[in-house]
């Protein structure tokens, strides 16, 4: 049953508007957070990077949220909830629910990234000539695939890490939904808690900056994936226990 609710949710995935205007949303949220549409440095890869330091790089995180985050709050309102729970039980409704709230997430940043990516390389080349502006993320993960010319196997990856974090803050705004009424604030939260870790915890590599592929914390990029997607992952059973205990106690 659990898998009959994920399958009909990625059935719904692919005929939803929402998440193609998310990806363009998260495309127009880089151009958006660089002030421009021209080239930095005259090369797509800094220019990406650029795009994803500065403080606007955080409305992308709200397109990520908008297709599924309020889906449970929108099963209440039309009492679905109860009729699938009843078909399957309360624990499977919501582990597909947070697994295709936290995909979708992953999906919007990493298909809007490349679309921004793409976009850009129209306008020049990937890099410039010596990589003397990429020497951060020549010390990060996946230095390996700029060196060996995969520049858009970089973007992919790069973004798939920040859509990590972007899947915890849209699981974080499903279980914010069963408490506040109001939508623009559950969709404006993933701006607001991105806004609060990075205040409270510094701009440390063990803090949402963790996120972003200039820290490596171990010396192989598939463990440091690895670590990044655990992290991810336990946070997000942490929060899918919180919608699960909110839900049970509606009744």
């Amino acid at each position: 049953m659990r898998s009959h609710y994920f399958l009909t949710d990625i059935r719904r995935l692919w005929k939803s508007y929402e998440v193609y205007a998310a990806i363009l949303g998260v495309a127009a949220s880089l151009f958006f957070s660089m002030e421009s549409m021209e080239l930095k440095n005259g090369n797509v890869l800094f220019t990406y990077v650029f795009a994803t330091e500065l403080s606007g790089v955080m409305i992308a995180y709200v397109f990520c949220a908008i297709p599924y985050a309020a889906s449970i709050c929108e099963d209440l309102e039309h009492k679905y909830v109860r009729y699938q729970t009843i078909r399957g039980g309360l624990k499977r409704y919501v582990a597909s629910k947070v697994c295709v709230v936290y995909l979708t997430s992953v999906l919007v940043m990493v298909c809007g990234s490349l679309l921004f990516v793409f976009l850009c390389r129209i306008q020049g080349p990937w890099v410039s000539e010596g990589l003397y502006d990429l020497g951060p993320s020549l010390a990060g993960v996946y230095a390996g695939l700029i060196k060996s010319g995969h520049y858009a196997w970089y973007c992919a990856f790069y973004a798939l890490q920040l859509g990590l974090l972007a899947g915890i803050l849209s699981v974080l705004s499903t279980l914010v939904s069963l408490y506040i009424t109001n939508r623009v604030m559950v969709f404006a939260l993933p701006v607001l808690a991105y806004q609060i870790l990075l205040e409270s915890a510094g701009p440390g590599m063990y803090s949402v900056f963790m996120f972003r592929a200039f820290n490596k914390p171990f010396r192989e990029d598939w463990q440091c994936l690895l670590f990044l997607s655990a992290v991810s992952a336990g946070i997000v059973s942490a929060l899918a226990w919180g919608i699960f205990r909110k839900l049970q106690a509606r009744g």
